[in-house]
């Protein structure tokens, strides 16, 4: 990630900045809407912070060699809506598609037993009830020191 940043400042024309935006490393929470407000909440079993870090550390050593200054940052919430379970897992299977390495055994059937109690909530509901994937993101405008 070091290096890709060090060949985007490269590519930077001479007044342009980096927009860089990724998930903040904290688990992100499967919630149950209904009647407008949060009726369950709990963080995703399947949560990989690895590659979060790298993240995060590579846009740190770059501030540090002052290769990038930070004109502007903020964390916002991202929200993922689904009228169902399935509808939802569908949706993550999909944006998930493109990491094809083994699954751990212990997470799949974490995340199943979780999605399972996220049923039966939303079953249990007396109102209309949604499902939703609620991540945290951090953004930041990187303006390259020449």
């Amino acid at each position: 990630m070091v290096h890709a940043l060090e060949e985007i400042k490269r590519l930077l024309r001479l007044d342009g900045s980096l927009i860089e935006i990724h998930p903040v490393p904290e688990a992100p929470s499967i919630e149950v809407h209904s009647g407008g407000r949060v009726s369950f909440a709990e963080h995703d079993p399947g949560y990989d912070y690895d590659d979060l870090r790298h993240a995060e550390d590579a846009v740190g050593l770059m501030l540090e060699r002052g290769l990038f200054v930070m004109d502007r940052g903020c964390e916002f919430d991202f929200v993922t809506d689904g009228s169902s379970v399935a509808e939802l897992r569908d949706f993550r299977a999909q944006t998930g598609a493109y990491d094809d390495g083994p699954q751990d055994e212990a997470v799949v059937a974490g995340q199943a037993k979780l999605y399972a109690r996220v049923e039966e909530v939303i079953s249990a509901s007396r109102e209309e009830a949604e499902v939703a994937y609620h991540e945290r993101g951090r953004m930041a405008r990187l303006t390259p020191v020449r």
